[in-house]
This record gives C-alpha cells, sequence and structure tokens, in this order.
C-alpha cells in the first residue's frame, strides 16, 4: 500500500505542473472550420464559442480561430501612470502546433507574424519550447487579436499574455521543469540499462527500448529533436515525433503482456494483445502515408483499450499471487483514470475548466515513463526475491531428501545386518538338527521303523533351510554391485554345469548358439538361471523345456526359456515377480514364491532386462543382458 501511495502520489507530481496567469484578462473564444476557407477579413463576422483555460479540440481538420480580447492590468492603465507602456507579449503552446499564424491590427490593416515547429525560430521566439507574438502598439487598453492554428497533431492550444519583462523567468522555469523530465527520463533509461545488465530480464529488456521511445517522444515534443537534427525538415520531424507516439503505445502493450503472461491469463487477453500490437503496426503505417491524424486518433483510443485490457488479463490471471493482483489492478486502475481523462481530452469531449491542465495526451512531455519504471522495477525485483525464496526451498528440500535418505540407508544397513545375524545364527541349530535327523534315520532303518515321521521333519527342516538361503541370498543381491564383479562366462559351460542336477535331459530342448557367451557377475548369472529353470521343472504340466542362448547383438545376449503349464495355471503377471507369491493351485507343491522375485532383483542388479509372455497353455521368460 505504501509503495502505491508513492506511486500516486509521483504520477500527481507528473501532471499537475501549473502555469502563471500572467496578470492579464483574456477573454478567449474560437471557431473552428473543417475546411479552411476563411481569411482574417471575414473571421470577425463569425460566431466564436467563449472558453477558459486551454482549448482542447482532439484530433480534428481544418482552421481553428482562437480569438482573444486583452484588458491591461488596472495598475498599467490608470490616468496618472508615467513611462511609456512595457511590451507584451501572447506565449501560445504547445510546441507540436504545426502553423501558427498571428493577426494584430496595426494603423487600420492586420498584421501577421508567422510561428510553430515548422517554421525556422525567430528572435521573437519564446526561449523555451512555447512561441511568442508581440503586442506591437499596445497601449493598455482593451484590444482583439485573431490566431490561426492549424496542425495534424492533437488539437490543443494554450495562451497566455504576459509583460515582455516576464517572458524569461516564466521560459526559465519551464525549461527547468522540461529538464527535470527529460533528465529523469534519460537517468530510469541509464538505470534500466544498468540493472539488465546485472538482472537478465525479458521486461527489463523491453522497458530499455521503450524509455528510448520515451526520450525521443519529449525531444520531439520539446522542440529539442530540431536542436539536436537540425538538418531534418519539420515535416520529417513530425513524422518521428508521430511516430514515437505510436510505437510508444504499442511497448506499453507488449509491457503488459510480459508481465502478465506468466500468470496464465485468459485467451481472450491474447487475442486483444495481438490485435492490439496490429492496429500500432497500421498507425505506423498511416502516420507514414500521411493519414497521421487518423492514426494518432486510433493510438490514443488503442492506449485507451490497452489498460482495460491489462486490468482483465490481471483480474482473470489463474497463477498469480493475490498480493501481486492486488498492486497491478490497483496500479492499473489508478493509470485507466488518468487515461480515460486523457482519451476525453484528446478527442475533444472535455467542455469543463482545465487550468490544472490534468488531463493529458500520450505526447504530453511531463509522462517521462517514470510511474511505469517503478513498476517494472518492482516487478522485476520481486521476481528475483521469488527465486532467490524458491532456491532456498529447493535448497531445503534437497537436505530433507538427503537426510531421510541417510536414514533410510542406515536402517537399511541394520536390516540386513540383522538378516545376516539372523541367517547366520539360525543355520547353526538348523545345520544341528539335520546331523541329528541323519542319525535318526540310520536308527530307525536298522530297527525298522517307520521313517514317516522323521522324514517329514527333514523335509520342514529343508523347507526352513532354503528359505534361509533365499532370504541370505536376496540381502546379498541388494548390497553387492553386480557390474565390479563381471566375467565373461561361456553360455555352453554354465548350462552343463546346471543341467547336472536334472537326471532326465531328454525332458529338455536346450540350443545354445556357437560361441555365445555372458559378461555378468557368475554368482547372479547361475542364481538367474538356474532359478529359471527350476521354476519351469516345478510348474511344466507336460511336453519339453525349450531353452536357447544366442548372441542377438555383439553387446547383448539373450537367455529363452518355455514350457507348458496345466488349465488354469496360467500365474498373474502383475504379481509374476513379487516375493512369495504363488499361484493357488500349487500352494501345496514344494517351493516359496521367491525365485522369480531373485530373478528380478538380480538382473536389475546386472542391468539386464526380464520379460514374460505367454501363448495358449505356454509361457516364456527372457532375459536379455549385456555381454
Amino acid at each position: 500500500m505504501k509503495r502505491l501511495l508513492c506511486l500516486l502520489l509521483l504520477l500527481f507530481f507528473q501532471v499537475f505542473v501549473h502555469a502563471g496567469a500572467g496578470g492579464y484578462r483574456v477573454d478567449t473564444a474560437y471557431h473552428h472550420s473543417d475546411t479552411p476557407t476563411h481569411t482574417i477579413n471575414d473571421v470577425q463576422s463569425l460566431a466564436f464559442t467563449p472558453y477558459e483555460g486551454a482549448l482542447r479540440l482532439g484530433f480534428t481538420k481544418g482552421d481553428t480561430w482562437v480569438r482573444l480580447q486583452i484588458q491591461a492590468p488596472q495598475a498599467r492603465t490608470g490616468t496618472g501612470q508615467d513611462g511609456p507602456e512595457p511590451a507584451t507579449v501572447l506565449r501560445v503552446g504547445p510546441y507540436f502546433l504545426d502553423d501558427l499564424t498571428f493577426y494584430q491590427q496595426q494603423g487600420g490593416r492586420w498584421v501577421e507574424q508567422q510561428g510553430g515547429d515548422r517554421h525556422v525560430k525567430q528572435t521573437q521566439n519564446c526561449p523555451d519550447d512555447l512561441y511568442c507574438f508581440g503586442l506591437t502598439g499596445f497601449d493598455g487598453a482593451a484590444t482583439t487579436v485573431y490566431l490561426k492554428v492549424q496542425t495534424t497533431s492533437v488539437r490543443m492550444v494554450q495562451t497566455t499574455v504576459m509583460a515582455a519583462d516576464e517572458v524569461i523567468p516564466s521560459a526559465i522555469v519551464r525549461i527547468r521543469r522540461m529538464t527535470v523530465s527529460l533528465t529523469l527520463a534519460a537517468a530510469l533509461l541509464v538505470l534500466s540499462l544498468a540493472f539488465f545488465v546485472v538482472e537478465r530480464s525479458s521486461l527489463l529488456h523491453l522497458f530499455c527500448w521503450f524509455q528510448a521511445v520515451v526520450i525521443l517522444s519529449i525531444a520531439a515534443t520539446t522542440g529539442l529533436l530540431a536542436q539536436w537534427l537540425p538538418f531534418l525538415s519539420a515535416e520529417t520531424r513530425n513524422d518521428l515525433g508521430n511516430m514515437a507516439q505510436v510505437v510508444r503505445v504499442a511497448f506499453m502493450v507488449l509491457l503488459g503482456w510480459v508481465v502478465i503472461k506468466p500468470c496464465k491469463p485468459v485467451t481472450a487477453y491474447r487475442a486483444a494483445v495481438v490485435l492490439m500490437l496490429a492496429v500500432c503496426g497500421v498507425n505506423l503505417f498511416g502516420v507514414l502515408t500521411e493519414h497521421a491524424v487518423w492514426a494518432l486518433k486510433i493510438n490514443a483510443i488503442v492506449l485507451w483499450l490497452n489498460t482495460l485490457a491489462l486490468v482483465m488479463g490481471v483480474w482473470s490471471a489463474r497463477q498469480i499471487a493475490p498480493k501481486l493482483r492486488k498492486i497491478l489492478l490497483a496500479s492499473f486502475l489508478i493509470f485507466l483514470l488518468f487515461v480515460s481523462l486523457g482519451l476525453y481530452a484528446s478527442l475533444g469531449l472535455v467542455w469543463w475548466r482545465d487550468h490544472m491542465g490534468l488531463f493529458q495526451s500520450i505526447a504530453d512531455w511531463r509522462l517521462n515513463g517514470v510511474p511505469i519504471g517503478i513498476v517494472v522495477f518492482w516487478i522485476v525485483a520481486t521476481e528475483k526475491s521469488n527465486r532467490k525464496i524458491q532456491k532456498l526451498q529447493e535448497l531445503q528440500g534437497l537436505q530433507i531428501e538427503a537426510a531421510q535418505s541417510k536414514a533410510h540407508q542406515e536402517k537399511l544397513k541394520e536390516r540386513r545386518d540383522l538378516i545376516d545375524m539372523l541367517t547366520h545364527e539360525l543355520k547353526t541349530p538348523l545345520g544341528t538338527i539335520k546331523f541329528a535327523l541323519a542319525s535318526l534315520k540310520r536308527t530307525a532303518k536298522s530297527q525298522g521303523e517307520s521313517l514317516e515321521r522323521v522324514q517329514h521333519i527333514d523335509a520342514s527342516v529343508n523347507r526352513m533351510d532354503a528359505m534361509i538361503e533365499h532370504v541370505a541370498l536376496s540381502n546379498k543381491i541388494e548390497r553387492h554391485d553386480a557390474h565390479d564383479s563381471a566375467e565373461t562366462i561361456s553360455a555352453q559351460e554354465l548350462m552343463n554345469v546346471v543341467m547336472q542336477e536334472y537326471r532326465d535331459e531328454d525332458r529338455f530342448d536346450v540350443s545354445i548358439q556357437d560361441g555365445a557367451s555372458f559378461h555378468a557377475d557368475p554368482h547372479f548369472l547361475a542364481l538367474i538361471v538356474e532359478n529359471l529353470v527350476s521354476n519351469a521343472v516345478k510348474y511344466a504340466a507336460d511336453g519339453k523345456i525349450r531353452i536357447s542362448i544366442t548372441n542377438e547383438t555383439p553387446s547383448e545376449t539373450c537367455f529363452r526359456i518355455s514350457n507348458r503349464v496345466a488349465e488354469g495355471s496360467l500365474p498373474d503377471e502383475t504379481r509374476l515377480f513379487e516375493r512369495y507369491y504363488r499361484h493357488p493351485n500349487f500352494q501345496n507343491h514344494p517351493g516359496m514364491g521367491i525365485g522369480l522375485s531373485l530373478v528380478h532383483s538380480a538382473a536389475e542388479k546386472m542391468g539386464a532386462t526380464v520379460h514374460y509372455q505367454k501363448v495358449d497353455r505356454e509361457v516364456f521368460f527372457e532375459v536379455r543382458m549385456p555381454c
């Protein structure tokens, strides 16, 4: 809220520049004609409309005649005044009025003086950006003079009558204000360039170009451009000033888009931005093709529509911080107020008194980009602060994840150590039990007793021993790095060792490619092959178990095994590699459902892949591993 108050005060400081009235009583009236057919001789018979303050007719064509009925102050009209009457000057502005013709009657005939930005400045011109016309022969009594105005820009006429000795002090005050405005604009450009070097922001980049156009616009509307580029014609300087106004509005549209785009506005705002930029392009073409009046009129409307679009974009944005939404809405609504009043003035819709010069056009030299610069710098600084906060939050998140990962690793280590201890401690009593069972078998056999109960105990002990072996092996797989212990292993030699455990060799159909080999950890490789073969032997219903080993590519070896299963005994694919999963039809068969889980874990450790496929009642397992 404090920032908004400062911005509002600065904006009022920019627009409330009040000029003195000079002490003369001046009654002003005007007559406007779209067709320039009147001369000074017949204009006196026309009907004039009185007005006070500044005359604002907007963007109009033709001639505007201003009638000024001047009455000197009482101090100068008294009969007892000694000495000659001081010279009197009519000051007319603003600078961008194209042609001014001043008429004063002297000796029964009308004498004219020329002014405007299309004329070379003469000695009688004011030292600031305004134009001065001398009231020669002004004897202090009421007198009537006329001013004809012709211009392609917004038709706004300000007149002030003062003594000649007051012109220089008044001009110095105005020059100081213009210098301050231009200096602020230039300083803002330098500051934005320095800020852009430090903070590479697209918003800052765009604002630098915008501020450069602002400086060009101020120079064009204050006469500085004529001093900087005296070799250019007045028409060319006018075109440059008009082009600067159009480009300035286009940059304001782009600045709003860059600000609101990350906040995800509605599609209508995007379409409005594209349309307004297209209209700015047409306006630029209109300025270059001598249609400046219509181009500048439409340009003022685009400026107003852009402010409405900004309000709509912020209001409809889906991803914007509540605080940022409030600040931007308040800023844009304030700006909308001033732009709306300026639009009314530019189009000639203001009919009340305007002594304070509140209603500005886009060409006003007091609009030097400072309020927009404050908003831009605030947004960039806020984005930078938000990025720092986001990086800090990400760093904190990484630290938390690292701490959690470390705690998890410590828990895993404790679990593995516990499993190692339990398997070691359980193996010893199991070994003792197995030794005792062997003695019982021999005793029962020698005495002719039944071995059924002893065999039951022996089967249970063997199952428990196998379970402990599998748990220990699973624990070893988790902690072992298979890549560090990889060796080149002949596929033929591996299968010779594995097949020694099976006596019924006719049940197997083994096909091994000549020279096929594996490059893997020997223990993990043996575990995978032995468990897949054992699994096929346990669950094969009939027919042969087919095994093939091939080097399909120079860097990959493929192991395949397939067998037929009983009707209704196909495994659940979603739980196939789940630890302790067994098909309901095989709950009474030997095994614990650990084998395929060990195969999958060992393959992952080796960088291999395990694939399962079924065709009718035949199941296929395929292991692809690097060689």
